[in-house]
């Protein structure tokens, strides 16, 4: 089982990629948070977790800098950046941070889920719609 902490400002969505999350057979969302702030006061507290998935823009702490929060207090957490910016610039700065993936919104829900469980192995992950 991987333990999801689910990372990103809009309820909705939020509600909505935690719930088709969950459904899957080797996932359990383990906690999520509106910003990077929420998402470390959880860490802090407790929650274990294997992979962070985070969006990118969000308010008081973004994914950009909540990656290297984590990478400098959990470095053993998987970070995948989920966001609607396909531009290289948020992609190299996203890896620099240390995210082990990268992937669009508007990318297929398997495309997340295989991602997951990709980097939780191990490996980097590119969405196939970032490289294009």
């Amino acid at each position: 089982m991987i333990n999801i902490l689910l990372v990103e400002d809009n309820h909705k969505v939020r509600e909505l990629l935690g719930g088709l999350l969950q459904a899957q057979k080797n996932l359990t969302v383990a906690g999520k948070a509106e910003n990077g702030l929420g998402a470390l006061r959880l860490l802090q507290n407790g929650l274990q977790a294997d992979v962070v998935v985070a969006d990118l823009n969000m308010h008081d702490m973004d994914g950009i800098e909540l990656t290297e929060q984590l990478m400098a207090g959990y470095p053993n957490l998987k970070v995948i950046i989920l966001t609607m910016h396909a531009k290289a610039a948020f992609l190299k700065r996203a890896l620099a941070a240390g995210a082990n993936g990268y992937l669009l919104k508007n990318g297929d829900m398997n495309e997340l889920y295989q991602a997951i469980a990709q980097v939780y192995a191990g490996q980097t992950v590119i969405g196939a719609s970032v490289r294009q």
